[in-house]
């Protein structure tokens, strides 16, 4: 018994008429009638009556007709599982990220995406460290991960976009005398203190800044390290020291910082989406797309505010993912 002999079975059973049926399922009549006697074999029992006066269902027809539509409806409803299954419409995916994927705004539009979008699809969110991310990846305890910095041995089993670049800018006390201008370079920091992030929390961007400060001329003087960002703002608003922070966190109000560009200083936060090699996912391959649409209309944003506490451009709706045809404790 195969699920056509059920579909023919339906329609005779409809129609009560073996020459309607015929023309509604689009084949001729003796083979129809070949395959209705097939199934009152495998069934072991008459479904039709079949007389002078037209078709009628047998007791045992109607009995099967219920059970006939069910098993279609069921059949159905499995390809439709399956189908939006392949084409990334349902299932989880476990995501780690780093507090930066939250507070530029593009963690929140992805999850915002999906929520209006592809409600089947179940997100389940670890914020790590990029280090915690990664032996995440390696134990399969999450399918991808949002770092700042990228594992030495990356390329060996990982695959790794960097999505989204955060230009850093000086973050200052407002009663600072640095708070009340507008335009200064790297040197003029060389007397400062810094919150400074820890290396074990990010190495590339650690190096990067200690590099630039003494490409100005200076080793900076580091006050209190904090592998948070929320937790760095907090201490320059104390008076603590001084901090790059990601341009992004500007654009979140805090009473006492002030927020200003340094024209020699070039340094970004990256935001890099990283999975393990070989593994295909079509969720996965749904989240990513969804991503860089997101990381794209906000990258403007963060390439023409400098820094001056602005919110940049509002970002635009995100687009919908490809139709099947062609077919969302703080560290770093």
């Amino acid at each position: 018994m195969e699920l056509r002999h059920l579909r023919y079975f339906v329609a005779v059973a409809e129609e009560l008429s073996f020459g309607r049926a015929a023309r509604r399922l689009h084949i001729a009549q003796p083979p129809l009638s070949r395959q209705i006697r097939d199934l009152e074999r495998d069934v072991g029992a008459p479904l039709f009556d079949r007389g002078s006066r037209g078709v009628t269902l047998t007791a045992a027809g109607r009995a099967f007709l219920p059970e006939a539509r069910l098993t279609l409806a069921q059949a159905e409803r499995a390809q439709r599982t399956a189908q939006r299954a392949a084409q990334g419409e349902t299932g989880r995916l476990r995501v780690g990220f780093v507090e930066a994927a939250t507070h530029s705004g593009i963690l929140p539009d992805v999850l915002g995406f999906f929520r209006m979008h592809l409600p089947a699809i179940g997100l389940s969110l670890l914020e790590m460290d990029s280090a915690q991310q990664a032996e995440a990846l390696r134990e399969s305890r999450i399918d991808l991960g949002l770092i700042g910095s990228i594992p030495p041995d990356a390329e060996r089993w990982l695959h790794t976009e960097t999505v989204y670049a955060d230009p850093l800018v000086l973050a200052v006390p407002e009663d600072h005398p640095l708070g009340g201008r507008r335009r200064f370079t790297l040197a003029d920091l060389a007397a400062e203190s810094f919150v400074l992030v820890p290396r074990y929390a990010s190495p590339v961007l650690h190096d990067d800044i200690i590099a630039r400060c003494r490409e100005a001329g200076f080793s900076p003087r580091i006050a209190q390290e904090a592998a948070g960002w929320h937790t760095t703002v907090s201490l320059v608003s104390a008076g603590v020291g001084i901090a790059f922070v990601p341009q992004s966190l500007a654009r979140l109000t805090r009473t006492g910082v002030a927020y200003r560009t340094i024209r020699d200083f070039g340094v970004e936060l990256q935001l890099t989406a990283v999975w393990r090699q070989r593994e295909k996912s079509p969720v996965r391959e749904r989240f990513v797309t969804t991503l860089r649409a997101v990381a794209r209309a906000r990258m403007p944003a963060a390439r023409s505010a400098r820094g001056e506490g602005s919110a940049g451009r509002r970002l635009p709706p995100v687009p919908p993912a490809p139709p099947r045809t062609a077919l969302p404790r703080t560290r770093r």
